[in-house]
């Protein structure tokens, strides 16, 4: 044996157990981590200005609220007095660093750990900060001059807002954290669903405006329009050079693009006072709509419609309920292109979402 190969031969060897031991060192930190996740540990944050971490004058605001973490929600009724008590505070997070943007809230659905505080101004969130993780603040400094409270978040109709106002206003162990300033113009909306269109043609939604006002007959109302593209596909089939575009439906031989056809599937909200919302029963805006359906583009799209190649697009929702609005996939079948009937939902109370907090009796 050579004395080069055993050179080689050794320097193969501690490199070896180099990244053996760097491996290994690696796979206990994470197996350390592993174990040590969802623990609170806000030993290594840095120490923040209050004022700078919801970045604004606590001299301003009324009022704080807090939930740290699992402990659950706390009131802090002088705020004035911290603007520079400071707090552990993460910081910006990865992405931040990397536009260099400043942190802002973030919250996690159904996390119950979370940290959050937010500042309150006349009945109104006006700053907040949130993290999902609950080593990312440290209200420690804060726990002293806090007062545990309930949050009750939750969505109201303009009915039971007005006298939750009311209640409120007479008890002073509760307060809005988040409530509308005032009461909103209409207490009910009406939906519908007009019938789906496929022209490009400016003056639809100018159409069914009109057509809208007509059926109310001057009653007041507030009207919203949305008439979003359905779904959207662009690729090259398989073998061809010419690509394919347009709106993909659903078919019985599986989910289909219509070449160069875009879908429209317009959604109405009509705001109201009830009696006036009923003014809508029975209105057809087919023959408003009639020139954004032409059929002649339809029947050629409908004749040779193009595989969709893939398919893991999810489920899809119905684009003629007249209950939702455009959110999601929708996936239209022929069926649904061909239905000329204005769907209407019934008249609904309009919800509002509140949030107020009420001080813990122990």
């Amino acid at each position: 044996m050579t004395r080069l190969s055993v050179i080689l031969g050794g320097a193969i060897v501690l490199a070896a157990t180099a990244f053996m031991l760097v491996g290994g060192y690696k796979f206990l930190t994470f197996t350390q981590a592993l174990n040590n996740w969802g623990a609170e540990d806000t030993s290594g944050l840095q120490q923040v200005p209050l004022s700078e971490v919801l970045s604004i004058d606590l001299t301003t605001v009324d009022f704080l609220v807090f939930k740290d973490g699992p402990r659950g929600w706390y009131l802090v009724d002088d705020p004035g007095l911290h603007n520079e008590t400071e707090i552990g505070f993460y910081g910006r997070r990865f992405l931040g660093h990397l536009t260099n943007t400043a942190p802002a809230a973030t919250y996690c659905e159904g996390d119950t750990d979370a940290k959050i505080i937010w500042a309150v101004r006349d009945a109104r969130e006006t700053a907040a900060m949130a993290y999902c993780n609950v080593s990312r603040m440290d209200f420690t400094p804060l726990l002293p001059y806090a007062q545990p409270v309930s949050l009750t978040d939750k969505e109201v109709t303009e009915a039971a807002l007005n006298a939750l106002r009311a209640e409120i206003a007479a008890d002073p162990s509760r307060r809005f954290v988040d409530v509308p300033r005032a009461p909103l113009p209409f207490s009910h909306v009406r939906s519908l669903r007009p019938p789906m269109l496929w022209s490009q043609d400016p003056g639809a939604d100018a159409a069914m405006r009109a057509a809208i006002s007509e059926a109310m007959k001057g009653a007041p109302h507030a009207l919203h329009i949305q008439s979003d593209r359905v779904n959207y596909a662009s690729f090259y089939p398989e073998g061809s050079t010419d690509m394919v575009y347009g709106s993909f439906i659903e078919t019985d031989e599986g989910r289909a693009v219509l070449d160069g056809l875009y879908l429209y599937a317009p959604y109405i909200e009509v705001a109201c006072a009830p009696a006036n919302c009923a003014k809508l029963d029975g209105l057809d805006v087919a023959p408003i709509v009639a020139h954004w359906r032409p059929s002649a583009p339809l029947a050629a799209a409908l004749a040779a419609p193009v595989p969709l190649p893939n398919e893991s697009t999810g489920p899809g929702t119905s684009p003629r309920d007249p209950k939702q609005p455009n959110h999601g996939l929708l996936l239209p079948n022929p069926d649904d292109m061909a239905d000329t009937e204005t769907l209407i939902a019934e008249t609904r109370a309009i919800k509002t979402r509140v949030r107020y907090i009420r001080l813990k009796d122990d």
